[in-house]
């Protein structure tokens, strides 16, 4: 029964680490959708920022704003680039924590898998003891009944 017991223990440490795993995975996967709202909304500014210079470009516009409207939408892209490098590289992180967490997951699963052969095993075992048990006080019975 110590077996089962230090068994049922290594059980407890590898359910913390699955627990401990879930929790790393679904924090990258939170950042991953928070880096991609701000690129959606950058990239819905940068989108709305063409237009606007466009329309603006249309009524006529100095050279001198041409050019800062278009430094800034560089400086927009820049921006865009960057929280899309950043998405994929999270995207690579959340990757390796699902492994991570699967890889714990099926730890977890085979100890728990080895704590119930223990336990069917030991089953047996007392099953086996009693059936001896009860041919034995039959066995006696007969033989006392007949004396």
């Amino acid at each position: 029964m110590a077996d089962l017991t230090q068994l049922q223990m290594l059980l407890e440490l590898e359910q913390r680490r699955e627990e401990k795993a879930v929790q790393d995975f679904v924090q990258v996967q939170q950042q991953v959708q928070e880096q991609q709202m701000r690129l959606d909304g950058m990239s819905k500014y940068r989108l709305d920022y063409l237009n606007q210079l466009q329309q603006r470009g249309q009524s006529g516009i100095a050279s001198i704003q041409v050019g800062q409207y278009h430094a800034f939408v560089g400086k927009l892209d820049e921006g865009v680039e960057q929280l899309h490098h950043d998405i994929v590289k999270l995207q690579q992180v959340l990757q390796q924590r699902k492994q991570r967490w699967l890889a714990q997951r099926r730890k977890r699963e085979s100890v728990n898998f080895l704590i119930k052969e223990r336990q069917k095993r030991a089953q047996k075992v007392e099953a086996r003891k009693e059936q001896k048990n009860l041919d034995d006080f039959s066995s006696q019975r007969f033989i006392r009944d007949r004396k």
